[in-house]
């Protein structure tokens, strides 16, 4: 187990080395775009290209909160008793 820890902490510093490397190359920055993001380019973007996958992002990630709700759920008798004031016979 310490051997997997070990490696995931090396690939992700190693990961972390290439994007600042990639990031910093003067070839990302050089060329400039004479347009300018708006925020409805952003919205007409978000409603019409991207309205089917973020619906689908949507219900993985309500489905993802209705499992760790019913995880965390603790239905042991003696916190069951606790909870609703009653005694055990």
């Amino acid at each position: 187990m310490k051997l997997i820890s070990l490696f995931t902490r090396v690939g992700l510093l190693a990961l972390g080395m290439i994007l600042v490397s990639v990031l910093s190359a003067d070839s990302v920055w050089a060329n400039s775009s004479d347009e300018y993001p708006t925020t409805s380019g952003l919205a007409d973007s978000l409603l019409n290209d991207w309205a089917l996958p973020l619906l689908i992002l949507g219900i993985l990630m309500s489905m993802a909160m209705i499992g760790a709700a019913y995880l965390v759920r603790d239905e042991r008798m003696e916190n069951l008793l606790w909870e609703f004031g009653g005694e055990e016979e």
